[in-house]
C-alpha cells in the first residue's frame, strides 16, 4: 500500500509556511504598502522582502503620532497616488518575483506521472516545470544545448561524454528525497531504469517508450560523486540532443520509484506521485486544474519567478469570458483565429504574439513495389506534390494564417531552407503556370503507367473532421493539375499509418508528427535513410543515405545544418524520392495580458512550457487580479478543522 498520507502530511507542513509567506506579501500589496517592498519580491531570495516589509511595520508603529493637519493629509495622499501612478506608468525593468500565472491546458488529457513512462504532450508540459534534463535546448526551435542539472559534457573523443552536475542541484525538500544533493549517481541510476524497463515487481513494462534510445548508452560509470562518463558504441552526432536533451528526458529520484512503486504508472489522478529537481513542485490535481508552487530550494535562483501556475481545463468556450475576467494570462490554442482576433479588436492594448503549430500537414506519397500501380513511378507522385496548391490550401485551413513549409518546417531556425531558397523549387515558387508544365512533362513521361490506374487518396478521418471538405479540395488539386483520375477515401489515422507501414500504398494527407527536436538527424536516419524502421517508401538513394550517413558523424552543429540543408535539396530537386511531402504548417494567434511578460522562448514550436518559469508578473500593475493565491494543500483545511 502506498504511504500516501504521511507523505502528503509532510508536504502541508512544508506549503503552509510557504502560504504564510506568500499571505503576507499579497496583503502588503493590496495595501499598496509600497513600490519598495514589491520591488524586493523581484530578488532571487524572498526572505529580504519579508524582512523589509516587517521593518516597515515595526517602524510605524515606533512613529510618535502627528497633530491633525487635514492639509497635510491631503497633500500626502496626493504625493502618495502620484508616486504609485508614476511606479505603475514605467513598467519594471527586471523580472519581479511574486503573483499566480494562469493558463489553460488539458490536463485531464495528461497519461502518466511518472517521468519515465508518460508520453503525451500535456504530461510533458507539467514535467517540463517539476523536472530537470541533465542537458536542455536552449530554444526549441534551433536546438542550440545549454546546461540543466549538467553543464554541457567535455568529449575526450567521440564516443566519450564527461557530465558534470552543476553545483547546488537538489531535489525538492519533502519527501521522498527530502531535499539531498543530485549525484552522478542518480545520472546512473535514471539510464539504467530506462534500459532496464522493469515494473516495481520486475516484470518487463513496455510502457518505458524510450528504452531503445538510452540503449545507445553502452556504459555509465561514475568517476566522482559530481561525475560520470557516458560511452556510445559508435560516433553518433545526435546522442546528446536526441537522448539527454530530449523532451522527456527526466531526471527523477531512486527513492521515487521505490515509493510510489506501481502505483507511478497505474495512478494518474494522484499528483504527488512525483518527485523532481524543477523550480516547480504540485500542489492541486483535480481531474481538471494542475496547480504547481514554487519549489521552496530551487537551486537555480535566476528564473522561476511567479510564486505558481495554474493550468485550468474544461470548456474551452469557457476561455474567453475567463480571459475577459481576467482569470487567464494568455488565450490561443484551443481558440480559433477569428476569436482571438475579436479579443485583439476588443483589447487593443494587449501584447499579441503567434505560434507556429508543430504538427505539419503532410502528404505521404510512398513508392509502390507494384509495377501495375500509378505509384511505382517517382514521376506520378513527384507530379502529384508539386500539384498541391500550398497558398490555397492554407487559406482554406487555416484562413491565410500559415505558411508552407520545406522537408523541415519553417520554423526550426538554421536548420530549414530560407525562404528565398525554399521559393526557388516547384511546389513552392510563385509562378504557378511553370509549375503545372512541370507537372504535365513528369506525368508525360511517366505514360502508360500513369493512366494505368486511378490514384488512391486517403484522407485521416480526424483531419477531414476538423477541415470538412479538406479532402476534396486536395483531391481536386491533384486531379485538375495531373489530369489523373483520384479516388479519394477515409479512414482512421491509426488504422492507415498500421496499413503503411505493413505495405499497402496509397497517398495519405493528415497532419504529421511534431518535431522531437530541432535536429532532425534521428528522424531522417528513421523515415528517409533507405534501412530506416519507418521508411515505408520502396526508393532507395545511395546520395541521401550518404548525406544522412554523413550528418549521424558530424559533431558541428554548423556542419550538420549545412549538410541538413543539402538533403533538403536533393529532395526538392527530384534528385531522391520525397515520400513524406511536408505541405504547410499553421499559425496560432494569440494574445495576453499586460501583466504577464512572457519569456519570448515560449512561443517556440513545442516543447517549451519550461519557460513558463522564466516569464514574470507585473503584479505592481491595478489589472492584476490581487486576489489570486495558491490553493491551501488538499488536506490542510481538515487539518484545521
Amino acid at each position: 500500500m502506498k504511504p500516501v498520507p504521511a507523505r502528503r502530511g509532510a508536504w502541508t507542513r512544508i506549503r503552509r509556511r510557504k502560504l504564510s509567506r506568500r499571505s503576507l506579501l499579497s496583503a502588503s500589496a493590496r495595501a499598496g504598502v509600497g513600490a519598495g517592498g514589491l520591488a524586493l519580491v523581484g530578488c532571487s531570495d524572498d526572505e529580504p522582502a519579508e524582512q523589509e516589509l516587517q521593518q516597515q511595520e515595526i517602524s510605524q508603529q515606533d512613529e510618535p503620532p502627528e497633530p491633525p493637519d487635514t492639509q497635510q493629509q491631503d497633500s500626502q495622499q496626493q504625493s502618495q497616488e502620484t508616486a504609485q501612478q508614476a511606479a505603475q506608468a514605467e513598467p519594471p525593468s527586471s523580472p519581479l518575483q511574486g503573483g499566480i500565472i494562469r493558463a489553460w491546458l488539458p490536463t485531464e488529457r495528461h497519461d502518466r506521472w511518472d517521468p519515465h513512462r508518460s508520453r503525451f504532450r500535456y504530461t510533458q508540459s507539467a514535467h517540463s516545470l517539476m523536472y530537470n534534463r541533465l542537458i536542455r535546448p536552449a530554444s526549441t526551435s534551433d536546438g542550440v544545448l545549454e546546461a540543466d542539472l549538467c553543464g554541457l559534457p567535455e568529449t575526450p573523443d567521440e564516443v566519450t561524454y564527461v557530465f558534470t552536475v552543476e553545483p547546488g542541484a537538489v531535489f525538492w525538500d519533502h519527501e521522498p528525497a527530502n531535499g539531498r544533493a543530485f549525484t552522478a549517481e542518480d545520472i546512473r541510476w535514471n539510464i539504467e531504469r530506462q534500459q532496464d524497463a522493469v515494473d516495481a515487481d520486475g516484470l518487463p513494462d513496455p510502457h518505458f517508450f524510450r528504452r531503445d534510445a538510452y540503449d545507445r548508452t553502452v556504459s555509465a560509470e561514475t568517476t566522482t560523486e559530481q561525475s560520470i562518463t557516458l560511452t556510445t558504441a559508435a560516433p553518433d552526432a545526435a546522442y546528446l540532443g536526441a537522448i539527454h536533451a530530449s523532451p522527456f528526458a527526466w531526471m527523477t529520484s531512486p527513492e521515487g520509484a521505490e515509493q510510489f512503486g506501481n502505483a507511478w504508472r497505474d495512478d494518474p489522478s494522484d499528483v504527488f506521485l512525483n518527485s523532481g529537481t524543477g523550480p516547480y513542485t504540485p500542489l492541486l490535481y483535480n481531474g481538471f486544474e494542475l496547480t504547481l508552487a514554487r519549489s521552496g530550494n530551487w537551486w537555480r535562483g535566476d528564473s522561476a519567478w511567479a510564486e505558481g501556475i495554474t493550468f485550468t481545463s474544461g470548456d474551452a468556450g469557457n476561455i474567453v469570458s475567463l480571459y475577459d475576467s481576467a482569470a487567464f494570462d494568455r488565450a490561443d490554442f484551443p481558440l480559433n483565429n477569428q476569436t482571438v482576433e475579436a479579443l485583439r479588436e476588443q483589447n487593443p492594448d494587449h501584447p499579441t504574439f503567434e505560434l507556429p503549430l508543430a504538427a505539419p500537414v503532410e502528404l505521404f506519397t510512398p513508392l509502390s513495389a507494384d509495377p501495375e500501380s500509378p505509384l511505382a513511378d517517382p514521376r506520378v507522385l513527384r507530379a502529384v506534390g508539386i500539384a498541391i496548391d500550398r497558398p490555397s490550401l492554407i487559406d482554406r485551413l487555416y484562413g491565410g494564417h500559415g505558411r508552407a513549409s520545406g522537408p523541415l518546417p519553417w520554423y526550426l531556425r538554421g536548420w530549414s531552407l530560407s525562404d528565398q531558397t525554399l521559393a526557388s523549387y516547384p511546389g513552392y515558387r510563385t509562378d504557378r503556370e511553370a509549375d503545372l508544365a512541370e507537372i504535365t512533362q513528369l506525368i508525360s513521361a511517366a505514360g502508360a503507367t500513369a493512366a494505368s490506374a486511378s490514384l488512391p487518396l486517403v484522407v485521416a478521418d480526424l483531419f477531414e473532421g476538423f477541415f470538412a471538405g479538406a479532402g476534396e479540395a486536395v483531391r481536386s488539386m491533384i486531379a485538375d493539375a495531373t489530369g489523373l483520375e483520384v479516388e479519394l477515401e477515409n479512414r482512421p489515422f491509426a488504422e492507415a499509418i498500421d496499413q503503411l507501414r505493413a505495405g499497402e500504398r496509397f497517398c495519405f494527407l493528415g497532419w504529421g508528427a511534431v518535431p522531437q527536436g530541432a535536429d532532425p538527424t534521428d528522424d531522417w536516419r528513421q523515415s528517409l535513410h533507405s534501412s530506416g524502421d519507418g521508411h515505408w517508401s520502396n526508393d532507395a538513394s545511395a546520395n541521401l543515405d550518404a548525406l544522412i550517413d554523413g550528418m549521424s558523424t558530424t559533431f558541428d552543429l554548423a556542419g550538420r545544418q549545412q549538410i541538413g540543408q543539402q538533403v533538403q535539396e536533393l529532395l526538392l530537386s527530384g534528385d531522391a524520392h520525397q515520400w513524406r511531402v511536408p505541405l504547410l504548417n499553421g499559425i496560432q494567434l494569440g494574445i495576453h495580458q499586460p501583466w504577464l511578460h512572457p519569456d519570448p522562448r515560449l512561443f517556440d514550436y513545442a516543447w517549451s512550457t519550461d519557460h513558463l518559469s522564466t516569464s514574470w508578473l507585473d503584479t505592481s500593475l491595478d489589472t492584476y487580479p490581487t486576489g489570486r493565491e495558491l490553493p491551501p494543500p488538499e488536506d490542510e483545511s481538515e487539518e484545521g478543522g
